[in-house]
């Protein structure tokens, strides 16, 4: 089996299971693509095999599309292929996907289905919304397949009913105060200030997480303040075309991020402007788990399958997997048994054991990666109780706690609220169309501005009209008319 295939293998099935699904860009940058590892035109006569084609799919997309979104592909493209594969296991068919088989109406109604159910996923199940950014991605994978030939058609899949709605919503400034109060007893006491300081640049400036751990003091390949150097002048925010609407962009600094920078020291001011502690993360295993020996893993994985190693150490299937990478075991595929070890054997495996009995590991992380600290955000939300989206079964939508988008969406309706025009909050909020920004906030705009055009409208008059109050001396608030008066008024008009 190529390179290629083994490299994306570990990562989507390895490290992306074992952290919930967040692989960083590094994985991809760090580990280039190489090219396809068999000619399309080799294949047999039912056609290419999956693996043939995504392949040259990913060779095709490394050079054209940003990393971040490589990693897209890469984790949703793995997701079908395993639900796939699953699925010609349980009917004890050959294993392989060929693209004439994937490539079918009713195949691919049949992965929209299971990822809703929720396979492949850390959920119970999946919204329609994020089940149509999954097949949107398989979808592109079978357009392109059928633009050279190695598919005959692109069926036409229905796309599930989904809303057009945030997954959350914005955090008010009494919650994010929660959540800073619920800091420390998430990341510890010697932490907690590096991740309140995080926090308060999330809250001030809108940054997209990724901005977040993008953020420096003075280098220009990276986002940046600028100061101003003129009387007159504001300070602003150079953001590179690494952003992800791919623009170079100048913001306006909004004046509490401006405040918060220039509490920090001068002499501070330098590299990353914030760079949350690492964790000390303590993992206590299971009392029956244990890591066989270097030795013993590279004889395993010649005989035995992962779920049989995964069963017989009391790990999981992801654990066994990441292993092997880490030691650069391969495995004989096919030959493998996936019977289950006897007791005697595995006592023979825990006495030569690297690690047992549940024996704790002490790992410190040093800087952070972006889906490490929206993780910790989103404990962060979790232990603060702020829930910024309840379950819904009829939209198959489950609860959520606040993330760093939350506090993103905050800014944007303290903005709204402000009176910000829509024009100036795309800016701020750095979205690449206008469409984007009237989709997620126009609703929340045009409702403020509804309030206050009524409130405008209805609210009682403290004036008088020039008339009035000339009959009362002077424009004050008019007292109600007696009934006398009324009648006077009424002749009064009538003789005119």
């Amino acid at each position: 089996m190529c390179q290629l295939w083994n490299c994306c293998t570990l990562t989507l099935n390895g490290e992306y299971l074992a952290s919930d699904g967040a692989i960083s860009t590094g994985h991809v940058v760090q580990k280039p693509i190489p090219a396809a590892c068999a000619a399309i035109g080799d294949s047999k006569s039912e056609g290419p095999s999956w693996q043939q084609c995504y392949d040259r799919y990913l060779e095709q997309r490394r050079v054209r599309v940003r990393p971040e979104s490589l990693v897209e592909i890469i984790s949703r493209l793995g997701i079908a292929e395993r639900i796939l594969e699953a699925a010609k296991r349980d009917t004890n068919q050959p294993e392989g996907l060929l693209m004439s088989d994937v490539s079918t109406l009713d195949k691919l109604e049949y992965l929209q289905e299971r990822l809703l159910a929720g396979d492949e996923c850390r959920y119970d199940e999946r919204s329609p919304n994020t089940v149509n950014s999954l097949m949107g991605a398989v979808m592109a994978f079978i357009r392109f397949c059928h633009s050279r030939g190695w598919v005959t058609a692109v069926p036409k899949l229905e796309r599930l009913e989904s809303d057009e709605v945030m997954k959350g919503r914005p955090v008010t400034e009494a919650e994010f105060q929660q959540m800073l109060d619920a800091t420390e007893s998430v990341v510890g006491k010697g932490s907690a200030e590096s991740w309140k300081f995080a926090l308060r640049v999330l809250w001030e400036s809108g940054f997209r997480i990724g901005d977040l751990m993008d953020f420096s003091w003075n280098d220009s390949r990276h986002i940046h303040p600028i100061w101003p150097t003129q009387k007159g002048q504001f300070s602003t925010v150079m953001v590179p075309s690494s952003q992800k609407n791919g623009r170079v962009q100048e913001i306006p600094m909004l004046p509490g991020l401006a405040e918060l920078l220039e509490q920090v020291p001068v002499k501070l001011r330098t590299g990353w402007i914030v760079n949350p502690a690492g964790l000390e993360v303590e993992l206590q295993g299971s009392e029956i788990s244990f890591r066989p020996s270097v030795e013993d893993l590279r004889k395993l994985a010649q005989r035995y399958s992962n779920v049989a190693i995964a069963t017989a150490c009391g790990v999981s299937e992801a654990a066994v997997r990441k292993w092997l990478k880490r030691h650069g075991i391969q495995s004989c595929g096919s030959q493998q048994e996936h019977t289950v070890m006897t007791a005697n054997q595995i006592e023979r495996l825990r006495s030569r054991a690297e690690r047992c009995l549940g024996s704790p590991i002490r790992r410190t992380e040093n800087r952070l990666t972006k889906e490490r600290v929206g993780r910790v955000i989103g404990l962060i939300g979790l232990e603060a109780d702020i829930v910024v989206q309840l379950e819904d079964s009829r939209v198959q939508r489950r609860k959520k706690f606040a993330s760093a988008h939350d506090i993103r969406r905050g800014l944007a309706q303290r903005l709204i609220n402000a009176g910000v025009s829509a024009e100036t909050l795309k800016v701020v909020m750095r979205h690449k169309d206008f469409a984007t920004t009237e989709r997620h906030y126009g609703a929340l705009r045009s409702a403020q501005s509804a309030a206050a055009e009524i409130s405008t409208r209805l609210a009682p008059s403290t004036e008088n009209s020039a008339f009035v109050g000339g009959l009362v001396g002077g424009h004050k608030k008019t007292p109600p008319l007696s009934a006398e008066e009324l009648l006077s008024l009424k002749s009064l008009l009538a003789r005119l």
